[in-house]
This record gives C-alpha cells, structure tokens and sequence, in this order.
C-alpha cells in the first residue's frame, strides 16, 4: 500500500521533481565551468551564458503549465534551444563530463605519486584537470549536439522513398503509393505551421492514400483542431487520409481527439476494420495498447516492451477483408510483426519509436530505441509481410534529434 502511495506521489509530482533534478545539474554544470575559467569576463560570460537559456527553460515551463500554446518564434529561438540545454546538460553531457573525468584521473593514477610529491601545487593541479576535462565535454557536447538538433528539427522533413516488391499484389495496386505521417505530438514539441509544412509536403507526392500513426497530440485534446487547415492540402487524395491514436493522444484524451479529427479531413480506425470500395484493399486500425501500461502508479501489470503477440485483433470491427484483398495494418507501436504477418496483414505501418531519436550516422538500426524493441526504423521483411517504422515528424523528451532526421515516408506498391 505505501509503495503505491509513493509511486502515485511521483506520478503526481514527476514534472516538479524533474525541474529541481535538472535546476541541480545547472547549478553543478555552472559551478564545474567557473573554476575552469580565470579572468572577472570569462566569469561573467558563463553566468550570462547559464541564465538566458535557464530563463528561456523557466518561461516555456511557465507557458505549458498555464497551458499556453507556445507560437512558432518562441520555440525556434527560446523553447527548444533552452529546453535543449536544460536537459541534455543535465542527463547526457554532464554524466559524460564526468565519466570522461574519471577515466582522465584513472589514465594519471600511475603518475599520482609523481603529483603527490610536488605537494599540493600538484594535487590542485590534478583536480583542476579533471575540472577542465568534464567542463570542456559538456560545453562542446552541448554547442554542437543541441545546436545541430535544435536547427535541424526546425527544418522541412526528409521524404524517405520505399519501393515494395510484393509477391501475388493485385494488378489494381501495382505503382499503388502510400504515404505515412508519425509522431507529430502537435502541441508541445512541434506547432501548426510544421504540421502544415509538412502535409503541404506530402501533398505535392501526389499519393493515392494517406496516413497518421499515431501520437497526433500532446497535452491538450483541443490541440486537435490545429490539424483542420493543415489537412485541406489532403483534401484530393483519390483514397482518403486515414488515422490511428498513439500512447501521447491517450495521456492527452483519446475520445476527444478522435471526437474532433474523425470526419474532419481524416477518418479514425479505433479497433476498426475497411475494405475499400473499388480497390483491394483493406486497412485495419488498432488503438494504442501500452496507453496505461507505466513504471509509476499505473495499477496495471506491465507487458514486455517486445512481445510477439501484442496485438489485440479480437477486439477489431467492420467487414471481413474480401478475397484476394492486400491488407495493411496501422498500429502506433511496432510490435507483433510475425504476429500481424499470421492474421494476414501484408504491410505494417508504425511509428512510436522516433528511430531511437539519437543514431549512429553509419548505421539506423544503431540507436536508442533498440534497447527496448526489435524494430526501431525503418523497412523490415519477413517473408512476403513488410513492416516499416517511422521515425516521425517531432522529437520526444528532448526536442532534438542526431542523425534520426525527421520524415514522411512515401511507399510504393510493385508487383514481385
């Protein structure tokens, strides 16, 4: 009973809590680069350095508790780049600031006698290069890790292009083209003019059939009704624009969302099965399955993060698919491929994942996601069932990404 009065006490709590555990990071990441610094200026320019993004960080904390919504101009130039600095500094270059000080002080122990003896001139030296050490990290780490991701998620999506050789596809979906929108989390960490930006994108594709996998909206359900004029650019495609919610739109309201979204330029598949007229296609949509599944209070067992039967398709309506129809399955996770692939779904859409947000630039499968699901980003097969996994529009958390770039992805049907 207590353990979960404390875990609903940091559930509660978790948005003050993370603001004092990343104000105390600041102030050790302050107090670490003054003592590398010498003359009253350089002194100065750090503290003036430390406040602006900290004021940035406290007036876009401000603006979302009172429920604000933040304009465009304040998240170019004040939100993301703060809240960028805030963050990052405090879980990533900081840490390795350290880390890389402690290997610095292992590589020197053999020397430690050879410091010693010079007495305590040496010992303050020592300490003083482990300073400079774990300053230097994190100041360059952060100018050009978060410089380089603020800039670059403020920037046009990527259109990624895939061609799918499908075996047995029906002569009617040969040059079929899809394209796919993820993970726009309008609202907190990408705003109006992005969204449009980006579906003016998709529209000039010229594609038969759209859609949005999930996480449409962050925080506010009212935020759905940003996506009214962005959606207008959609408004010809010959198949329609077709959605499905993710874990963000649960913790923001689901039946709002879906309340203002469906029949408004987009049509929601909540556990909902179509067939649609003139084509052999069918699209099956599955609500998000992980929505109350948290670390903090949730009351509910947790599933594994990775499970090959994840998928609920006893809970699906509407029409059976007809014969010989290609079946695609929008779900926002990507889990229970093998599992889709069993029930007849040729191609799997998804997304949740933002391609690990943080990658190596050699290699897409190399990122921070893999440490919790098998299929992280990008195009996946298995036998003659495709899986492709959006890295999305937005970034989650930090509002930043490395090398996993923003996208659209554009999907060509092709007879194998």
């Amino acid at each position: 009973m207590l353990s979960q009065q404390f875990n609903q006490i940091l559930y509660d709590y978790r948005a003050l809590l993370f603001v004092i555990f990343c104000l105390l990071g600041q102030i050790i990441g302050c107090r670490l680069w003054l003592r590398r610094v010498k003359t009253k200026t350089a002194r100065r320019l750090v503290y003036a350095v430390f406040l602006l993004f900290n004021l940035g960080w406290g007036l876009t904390v401000l603006t979302l508790y009172r429920g604000d919504h933040l304009t465009d101009f304040f998240w170019s130039w004040v939100g993301r780049p703060s809240v960028s600095w805030q963050v990052a500094y405090t879980l990533a270059i900081l840490p390795l600031g350290t880390l890389a000080s402690v290997a610095v002080g292992l590589v020197r122990l053999p020397f430690g006698r050879r410091r010693k003896a010079a007495g305590p001139e040496g010992i303050d030296a020592g300490r003083r290069d482990l300073l400079k050490a774990a300053g230097t990290v994190g100041i360059l780490g952060i100018l050009g890790a978060s410089g380089c991701g603020v800039v670059r998620q403020g920037l046009p999506p990527r259109v990624v292009r895939l061609t799918l050789a499908v075996p047995g596809l029906p002569e009617e979906l040969a040059g079929f083209l899809i394209a796919q929108v993820s993970d726009v989390h309008l609202g907190l960490w990408s705003s109006q003019k992005e969204l449009d930006q980006a579906l003016r994108l998709v529209a000039e594709q010229k594609p038969h059939l759209a859609v949005l996998t999930g996480d449409l909206v962050d925080r506010d359900p009212e935020y759905a009704r940003l996506y009214y004029e962005p959606l207008k650019h959609l408004a010809g495609l010959p198949h329609g624009v077709w959605g499905v919610l993710g874990n963000h739109d649960h913790y923001a309201g689901p039946a709002r969302i879906a309340e203002l979204l469906d029949g408004h330029g987009l049509t929601m598949l909540m556990d909902r099965r179509v067939n649609l007229p003139g084509l052999p296609l069918t699209l099956i949509g599955l609500d998000d399955q992980g929505r109350h599944h948290s670390w903090m209070g949730s009351g509910r067992p947790a599933r594994r993060l990775e499970d090959p039967d994840a998928l609920d398709f006893a809970r699906v309506s509407g029409p059976e698919p007809r014969p010989g129809d290609f079946t695609i399955l929008l779900n926002h996770r990507p889990e229970g491929f093998a599992q889709a692939a069993r029930e007849g779904c040729r191609l799997y859409l998804a997304g949740h994942t933002h391609g690990g947000q943080y990658q190596a630039p050699w290699n897409d499968q190399l990122n921070l996601a893999a440490a919790f699901y098998k299929y992280t980003s990008g195009l996946y097969r298995a036998h003659d069932a495709f899986l492709n996994v959006s890295r999305g529009l937005a970034a989650v958390g930090i509002p930043f990404r490395l090398w996993a770039w923003p996208e659209i992805n554009l999907i060509r049907l092709e007879r194998a």
